[in-house]
Formats: C-alpha cells, sequence, structure tokens
C-alpha cells in the first residue's frame, strides 16, 4: 500500500527530529566526559598556583618548597586520586624560574633542570607582574572522575535522554497537527479535482493564505471558473449550429418534399430560395472550417508586402453601396503620414475588413457614421474602424470575439451565427496581428482596432 503524504510528511518530520536528537546526544555523551575532565584539570592548576603564590609571597624563595608541597599533596592522597576515589589535585610538578624542578616533576627528582619538551604546556605563577614558577600538568588523559561526579554525569545523560525522548514525541505530535494544517488545501482541491471529473465543473476552494499552496488554490479557482465557461460556451455553441444549420435544412427540407409530392410547382422563385439557403448552409461551413484551420494551425495564408493607403480605399469601395442604402456615411480618413507596408494575407485582410464593416453596418442607425483610419505605431499599422451605433456594454465587451456571441441576439439578423468576428480575430492573429473592440456603452458607438505587423 503507498503511504499518503500526509504519512510522508508526518514520517520526515519524525525523522529529522530523530535524527537532529540523535546527533545532539552523541555529541554531548562522547565530549562530556571529557569536557568534565579538563574542567577538573584546570581547577587542580589554579588551585596549585594559588598555593605556589601564597608560599612565594610569605617565604621570598624556594628553600622548604619541595616539602610544602609534599604535605598538601602526600603520596597516599596522589595514588588516591589516581584511583578516582581521592580529592584533587593530581601528579602535576612545579619548577622554577629557571626551570629546575621544585617537587617531582614527571620522572625528574627536585632539583633537575627540566627540558623544555616537558613544558610545553606550563602555566605561569605570576606575582608582582613576573612569572615566578611555572606548574607543570601531568597528562590529562590521567585524571580520574570521583564517584559523585561519575553519578552526576550518569544523571545528565539520562536527563538528555528523556528530552531527546521526550523531544521526539513532540516533534511526532507536531508533525501530525501541522500536516493536517498544511494538507487542508491540498485535500480541498483533490476533493473538487474529484467533483469537475465527474462533470460537476463549478468547483471553487477556499484560500486560507498567500503562500504557494494558496497561490494553487486561486491558480484552481481560476481553472474551475475558465472550464466552466468554457463548457456552457461549448453547450451553447452546439445549440447554436444546430439551430443556425437547421433553420436553411428545413426551408429547403420542405421546399424539396412539397415540390416531390406535388403540392407546389418548382417555379423559379422556389428554387432561388433553396439555392439562396443552399448558398448560406455552405457560408456557415465554409467559416466553421475557417475556424477549425486556425485552432490546429493549418490555415493557408499568402503573406505579402501590402501598402494600405492602396488598399483600403478598394475595400471601403465595395461597402460604399451599403451604406448609401442605409443612408450611412462611410468615411475614410486619409492617413497624415506615409504608412509602411505590412505583411499580410490580401484576401484575409478583406475578409476581417469585410465582417467588421458588416458589423458596424447592422449597428449602426440611420445617418449615422463610420469612420476607418490608419496609422503607424511603432512597427505596426493600426487600422480603426469607428461607427456611432449602439455601442457594447462594458460587461459584453470580453466576449464580443467569442464564437456565437451576440451581443442581443433581438437586434441579430436573420441567420448570423455570430462567427464574423471571431473569424477576424482568427485570421488576424495567424496574421501575427491582434484585434480588440472599445466601446463606453450602448449608444456610444464601438471602435474595432487591428494592428498589423510592418513589413521586414
Amino acid at each position: 500500500m503507498t503511504p499518503s503524504l500526509r504519512t510522508k510528511l508526518v514520517l520526515s518530520y519524525l525523522a529529522i527530529a530523530v535524527l537532529t536528537a540523535l546527533s545532539i546526544y552523541l555529541l554531548i555523551r562522547l565530549t562530556s566526559d571529557q569536557r568534565l575532565k579538563t574542567l577538573l584539570l584546570e581547577q587542580q592548576i589554579a588551585e596549585i598556583q594559588n598555593e605556589v603564590t601564597v608560599w612565594y609571597a610569605a617565604e621570598g624563595s624556594w628553600d622548604g618548597f619541595s616539602t610544602y608541597f609534599q604535605t598538601l599533596h602526600p603520596p597516599k592522597q596522589r595514588e588516591q586520586q589516581q584511583d578516582g576515589t581521592g580529592p584533587p589535585p593530581g601528579r602535576h610538578g612545579v619548577v622554577d624560574a629557571e626551570k629546575r624542578a621544585l617537587t617531582r616533576v614527571f620522572d625528574f627528582e627536585p632539583g633537575t633542570v627540566v627540558p623544555d619538551g616537558y613544558l610545553a604546556k606550563a602555566v605561569p605563577v605570576v606575582v608582582d607582574g613576573q612569572a615566578v614558577a611555572w606548574v607543570v600538568p601531568d597528562n590529562e588523559s590521567g585524571i580520574s572522575l570521583k564517584a559523585e561526579e561519575q553519578i552526576y554525569l550518569r544523571s545528565t545523560n539520562q536527563v538528555l535522554l528523556i528530552a531527546i525522548i521526550v523531544g521526539i514525541g513532540g516533534a511526532l505530535l507536531m508533525g501530525i497537527i501541522f500536516s493536517r494544517v498544511l494538507l487542508r488545501p491540498i485535500f480541498a482541491l483533490t476533493k473538487a479535482s474529484n467533483a469537475m471529473s465527474q462533470g460537476n465543473l463549478k468547483q471553487q476552494v477556499n484560500i486560507h493564505s498567500q503562500d504557494e499552496l494558496g497561490q494553487l488554490a486561486t491558480s484552481f479557482n481560476t481553472m474551475s471558473q475558465a472550464v466552466a465557461h468554457s463548457n456552457q460556451r461549448r453547450r451553447q455553441m452546439t445549440a447554436d449550429i444546430a439551430h443556425d444549420l437547421g433553420t436553411p435544412l428545413q426551408i429547403i427540407a420542405g421546399y424539396v418534399e412539397t415540390i416531390q409530392g406535388g403540392e407546389l410547382e418548382a417555379t423559379p422563385e422556389r428554387i432561388d430560395i433553396i439555392a439562396a439557403e443552399t448558398e448560406h448552409l455552405r457560408r456557415l461551413i465554409n467559416d466553421l472550417d475557417i475556424l477549425a484551420q486556425t485552432d490546429i494551425n493549418t490555415l493557408s495564408l499568402n503573406l505579402e508586402e501590402v501598402t494600405l493607403a492602396e488598399y483600403l480605399p478598394q475595400i471601403a469601395a465595395k461597402f460604399a453601396p451599403s451604406a448609401a442604402a442605409k443612408s450611412v456615411t462611410l468615411q475614410l480618413d486619409p492617413p497624415s503620414e506615409a504608412l509602411p507596408p505590412v505583411r499580410i494575407d490580401r484576401e484575409r485582410l478583406a475578409q476581417v475588413m469585410g465582417n467588421v464593416l458588416t458589423n458596424a453596418l447592422r449597428h449602426t442607425p440611420t445617418e449615422g457614421t463610420i469612420r476607418v483610419t490608419a496609422k503607424a505605431v511603432c512597427h505596426q499599422v493600426q487600422l480603426q474602424v469607428f461607427d456611432s451605433g449602439v455601442g457594447i456594454a462594458a460587461a459584453e465587451l470580453p466576449f464580443v470575439f467569442d464564437r456565437f456571441y451576440q451581443t442581443d441576439r433581438s437586434r441579430s439578423d436573420k441567420g448570423k451565427m455570430g462567427l464574423g468576428l471571431a473569424i477576424s480575430k482568427a485570421l488576424v492573429e495567424a496574421m501575427g496581428g491582434e484585434i480588440s473592440a472599445k466601446s463606453n456603452g450602448y449608444n456610444q458607438g464601438t471602435t474595432f482596432t487591428i494592428a498589423l505587423p510592418t513589413w521586414g
């Protein structure tokens, strides 16, 4: 059975605590004995320094010092000390300023000059600012701990062991508590993800922090909203396709069936209606095919160098009759400065401008105005199509380029699927450009901006 993330997290806390506790225990256990012996050595040296200082301050010479020292530290006492049963100090010796032994120093008898090699660890005895003697420590490995000192050391080790056990237990408890707190957002995300996998896409998790887990929860909520919106748009798209394709098919099927049944005659007018609906179907299928090709990057483009100052009047001329028929002024403003050539597909740009201008004519009332401008901005040429029409609400602006989206279905022309602007966006982006829409609200007009890359 694979352990859970919570189990792994708790075990990691426990492993770190055990490793740290064992390291500390071993370090203290291995060094405490030596540290205690070093402390005893320092105490013994300090005691002998005091004894030597008192003697020299009182006598001013070393006559009789050996007897004095042996009186303070008789051989029997030193032997007991070696067994760990007697009080300090131990077998340390004293030499005078001329390095002559005042007491037994290692194997040197009193009165013998001790070589410098044996005095490497000697500690000076200073009287009135001058070193009058030196205390020569014996090998500190020979220091033995008294019974009470050994008891103290054992007690210290026991307390340390108890503290380590309590620390490990506390670390385990805190690991369980912290793992529950830390993993709570992950459990919530897992639960929400499972719900999404079962089709319930509208999932949101609570955000308790701004750390990495909080950022993950925020990203999940954003993704969930996007997926739910996309699913809703997909369902709506399916319904729109079925409706917009079904309507002309029903008309065609109705005329064909009645003509086949002899109820109606195949007059030129009826044939024209069938042909018009067939052409409508062809255009819808062609639009869907364009979107499908842009989705998988298989749309064929014939990119070439085009001068918009010469090309835009040709496009505007195609829509002049439609604008005149609706009593709408279609105005093409000449650029204030020479425009650099752009890298575009002529036919695709004509299709884009056709969709944008058709949309502008559809929503611009009689006596309204549509104005087309062009200007160079950095490494782009921006085309702007402004209309004085009904405008677009701020809440709807982010969706005007979505497929099948119509700002007001009651104003939409019959048979319009809402693909024109979506196709325009796909074609502009395929040519390396950008398209956007701006409006101050209903009855405030709309401005579409198409930014195209310059040549080279």
